[in-house]
């Protein structure tokens, strides 16, 4: 009996070391910037919180891990709320239709020791592209406010806001738009 036990242990233990962790974002500490150029005379941003989703990290072979993540479009500010409203309506990202943005990765690319190119379907305004984003891994670490371990991420990406259905008032707003991603995920 106690040998069966001591079996059950080691494979117990085996087959936690093979098993990825299902991580889940943290919507307080999870955030997309996006900066437009306006007449190119400037770079103006906004942010969008309330990320819900999960991300699969698989330790044997990262290039396994997924990423699937919910933003809330109606979190969605610049600060000047008249603009905000402008965006939210149905001219530009029609948040009462679409209120979420998605993205599901696809394919994981290792490119560096602490760093990834991850494609995936991104979906804003009912329209999906694949897009790529540049990942990077920022730490592990215990964290004392939750109790929890997490995990932290930085991503950039550069997308057409063309491609998404969002292309009005070019030229005054620019077509090009860079996100600035950071993640935490317990």
């Amino acid at each position: 009996m106690l040998r069966f036990a001591a079996i059950c242990i080691a494979l117990g233990l085996m087959a936690g070391s093979a098993q990825a962790d299902t991580l889940t974002f943290e919507p307080d500490h999870t955030s997309v910037i996006f900066q437009y150029p306006h007449f190119g005379l400037s770079h103006p941003s906004g942010k969008i919180m309330g990320a819900t989703g999960t991300l699969t990290l698989d330790h044997d072979d990262l290039t396994k891990s997924a990423v699937d993540i919910t933003l809330d479009m109606t979190t969605l500010t610049t600060a000047l709320p008249a603009f905000d409203a402008l965006l939210k309506s149905e001219k530009y990202f029609a948040v009462a239709q679409f209120p979420t943005a998605t993205f599901k990765s696809a394919q994981v690319e290792l490119t560096g020791e602490n760093t990834a190119n991850i494609t995936g379907d991104l979906t804003i305004h009912g329209v999906t592209q694949s897009e790529v984003l540049a990942v990077t891994f920022n730490k592990k670490a215990f964290n004392p406010a939750v109790f929890k371990t997490g995990y932290g991420f930085s991503a950039t990406a550069h997308l057409s806001r063309r491609a998404f259905g969002l292309g009005n008032l070019e030229p005054i707003v620019g077509d090009d738009i860079d996100l600035i991603i950071d993640a935490e995920a317990y």
